[in-house]
């Protein structure tokens, strides 16, 4: 097993500060209308994690795909993507069918969360350039 690179513990820890304020954000909502519940808050709770390792586990792949050729990233891209995604609906369905436990909505709205985090860090975050990764011979005969 390799190492975590930093730059995927760097941005999974913005990614879950991110999501850690949208769902106070959420919840403080609910409060206020009045549709707060412990459904809303497991809900939350499911579709935040279940974001921060969809996020963490894309990053990764991307670490492990850049150190191979083309062909084989390109499997290694389309593997994760479909499983992760697969995850997710799993995640949807068993929030779904378990409406007196987690809230749909609250489950779902954590998933799209790290998509506008990633908009707003490209838009207003810091401008230091992400290190490329770049294979050495060594590595390439691990795989």
């Amino acid at each position: 097993m390799r190492k975590i690179d930093p730059v995927v513990r760097k941005e999974t820890g913005f990614i879950a500060t991110f999501l850690l304020a949208g769902s106070m954000l959420i919840q403080g909502v609910c409060i206020v209308v009045g549709w707060w519940s412990l459904p809303v808050l497991l809900g939350n709770l499911l579709g935040a994690v279940t974001a921060v390792g969809n996020f963490f586990l894309m990053g990764l792949m991307i670490q492990r795909a850049v150190l191979q050729d083309k062909k084989k990233a390109t499997n290694t891209v389309r593997l994760s993507q479909g499983g992760r995604l697969l995850m997710q609906g799993l995640i949807l369905v068993l929030a779904a069918a378990l409406p007196r436990v987690f809230n749909i909505y609250t489950t779902a709205i954590p998933l799209l969360l790290p998509r506008i985090g990633v908009m707003l860090r490209n838009k207003f975050g810091p401008a230091d350039p992400v290190p490329v990764v770049t294979a050495t011979a060594d590595e390439e005969d691990e795989d």
